[in-house]
């Protein structure tokens, strides 16, 4: 059987899939990305309504409207996740980019980071969004690759609001 991966957007039948997955995740440590998920406070369906309203651009503030997606392989296990900007502010210009991605800790060092990537930036085309910024922190080689590996260009380096050494990528999102 050859095995299928896709990006699906969370669903109610994916509750104890994901309250397995950070619970998994906040006993490996390290932070968890993208940051829709460090919202969870335990009430799926709440936080289910939460990121559709994130999606639409709903009781959001200053935040930028984004789309949260798992990466998911044909027997529906959920592999990653991945969060998707509508477009920048100034502070996802600095620090966030478009796309926000984490790769379940189980599920590191075996290619899934360059497949949520190229996915990501597929769903990112069909939005029109031909220039992309991907960033990370500087020392987080394992994205660094993931991100040259999907033809991203260095910029610069710059600095987050907490003194964290930030590199900028674009990507020309182009088929």
């Amino acid at each position: 059987m050859v095995e299928k991966y896709y990006l699906e957007k969370p669903q109610k039948s994916d509750e104890e899939a994901v309250k397995l997955l950070i619970a998994k995740w906040r006993v490996f440590g390290g932070r968890m990305n993208p940051g829709l998920l460090r919202c969870f406070n335990g009430n799926y369906l709440e936080w289910l309504q939460y990121i559709r309203d994130c999606s639409n651009g709903i009781n959001i503030g200053k935040e930028v409207p984004q789309t949260l997606f798992f990466l998911k392989d044909s027997k529906g296990t959920i592999l990653g996740v991945v969060s998707l900007r509508h477009y920048l502010n100034q502070t996802n210009i600095v620090d966030g980019g478009h796309i926000g991605y984490g790769i379940c800790p189980e599920y590191r060092g075996k290619k899934y980071g360059n497949l949520i990537l190229k996915l990501a930036l597929k769903e990112l085309l069909a939005m029109e969004i031909s220039k992309v910024l991907v960033t990370c922190d500087s020392d987080n080689i394992a994205s660094q690759k993931v991100i040259l590996h999907n033809d991203g260009v260095l910029e610069n380096q710059t600095y987050d609001e907490d003194g964290i050494a930030i590199n900028r990528y674009w990507i020309n999102n182009v088929e």
